[in-house]
């Protein structure tokens, strides 16, 4: 048996996005894709802010940007049929701990899956599993910036790590692993919110360690932070999605990197096998995702197929015309 696995990036559900949801209600904002991704055996994003009532901003060092959205928003994740969201990221704790845990509790409400963050150190690097279509699936989220958000045996907070500390990065995704293998898990996926904002290339070290991590036994690399997208590379057979982009945000639009033109990225997956790679254009406008059509969609559809090539993968099109990265030719 097949499962369609869907990947979206970073969901912004704060700021303006958060008065969008108030005035027109949590289906606002993804609406638009939300039967795209209910149609996915397990749809998987990164959640970019806190779930939260709370005005209080984190205690620690002032930050620029706080994103906090508030509760009905989990209905957004929900409606769009998200089942496993990354907290492994620099805003989960912006809203400080009461944030955090108001995140977990309505997650938790609402049956969505979560790794990445916790009332201590050992739930944060705890993986999630889950079984779908006769598989199963494990997560493992972890995070490379904003060190003072990190979790501790009694403090809460995120799986963070210095990715320039290989040797330890490298360790923690071990241990990770371990925990899934013996728990049979049959697609091992780690989730890394990593490396500067607007880059369209991984750096040499980030490919370093992709394929390390491809080596030690994950089967797929779920990337972001970047808010824009990069190339996927097939290495042993397996995805690694360096950057996801963003799935929904009110972020101001940079015109070289066009970070409005984004994309959801669906796994085709046997139980032990990649099948092929489909690639969904899609536009955020207005604080809202919605399918990409005519030159957006071209505009997406040109810019990843040129990263992609750099990568050595080929995007090419089906007779449905869905664009697609793999083996099979439908």
């Amino acid at each position: 048996m097949d499962a369609c696995v869907m990947f979206g990036g970073d969901v912004m559900l704060g700021r303006i996005v958060k008065e969008y949801i108030l005035l027109h209600g949590p289906q606002y904002p993804l609406g638009p894709v939300a039967g795209l991704m209910r149609n996915a055996d397990l749809a998987i994003v990164n959640l970019e802010c806190a779930l939260t009532t709370s005005d209080r901003t984190w205690a620690g060092a002032p930050k620029a940007f706080y994103f906090g959205a508030p509760p009905q928003a989990v209905q957004c994740l929900a409606d769009a049929g998200v089942d496993l969201v990354s907290l492994a990221n620099n805003h989960v704790l912006d809203y400080g701990v009461a944030g955090l845990i108001e995140t977990l509790h309505l997650l938790r409400h609402h049956g969505i899956a979560q790794c990445g963050a916790g009332e201590n150190g050992a739930r944060a690097r705890m993986p999630a599993v889950l079984e779908r279509a006769g598989m199963r699936f494990g997560m493992a989220a972890f995070c490379d910036h904003q060190e003072d958000f990190a979790a501790f045996p009694d403090v809460p907070g995120m799986a963070y790590l210095d990715l320039e500390d290989e040797a330890a990065a490298l360790a923690a995704w071990r241990v990770a692993l371990q925990s899934l293998q013996r728990e049979r898990v049959d697609w091992p996926i780690l989730s890394l919110h990593w490396g500067p904002n607007m880059v369209l290339r991984p750096s040499a070290r980030f490919r370093r360690l992709a394929h390390a991590a491809i080596d030690m036994g994950w089967k797929i690399l779920f990337g972001h932070s970047a808010h824009v997208f990069q190339g996927i590379e097939l290495y042993r057979g397996c995805p690694i999605l360096y950057a996801a982009g963003d799935l929904v945000d009110d972020y101001y639009v940079d015109p070289e990197f066009a970070n409005d033109h984004q994309l959801l990225i669906e796994l085709e997956l046997g139980r032990s096998a990649l099948q092929r790679i489909l690639v969904h254009p899609v536009f955020i406008e207005n604080c809202q995702v919605r399918p990409a059509t005519g030159e957006r969609y071209a505009r997406v559809r040109d810019t990843m197929g040129a990263l992609c090539r750099e990568m050595g993968t080929i995007l090419r099109k089906d007779s449905a015309e869905r664009l697609y990265i793999g083996p099979v030719s439908v």
